[in-house]
């Protein structure tokens, strides 16, 4: 469903990607949504974990692994967020995609959901999305 598991709120934290994957010129933005106002770490890699499948992490699932490279936190308000903000770098200058040239890179939203719900965790994942770079 492009969601991840289900948190306290019964429903999935979504991860979208909108504008365009480019080098050089970078419009690209990451949109969180369906989760509780609390912290959110954008995170991207190099791979993925067990096919693209994930493995349990938290209540959820994480499906980004290899060279992992903290993008940035954010706080969500009304359940939702996104990356980069004003101030903030580029993803391509942030996650260092120039250098590369044509690349995947693949990107998931980790954040707090302290209310109990399907494990004794107080966190839970996004979905992930695969996204390719182009130059």
């Amino acid at each position: 469903a492009r969601q991840g598991c289900a948190n306290s709120l019964g429903v999935g934290a979504e991860l979208r990607a909108v504008g365009k994957a480019s080098a050089s010129l970078d419009s690209f933005v990451l949109e969180a949504s369906n989760m509780p106002n609390s912290a959110i770490l954008y995170f991207q890699g190099t791979g993925v974990v067990n096919g693209g499948n994930g493995s349990p992490f938290g209540d959820g699932l994480r499906c980004v692994a290899g060279s992992i490279l903290r993008l940035g936190t954010r706080f969500n308000s009304s359940g939702t967020s996104i990356y980069p903000g004003p101030g903030d770098l580029p993803i391509s200058v942030r996650g260092g995609i120039g250098s590369f040239g044509a690349v995947s890179r693949y990107y998931q939203g980790w954040y707090r959901n302290s209310s109990t719900f399907c494990t004794t965790a107080t966190f839970n994942l996004t979905n992930a999305l695969e996204v390719f770079w182009i130059p």
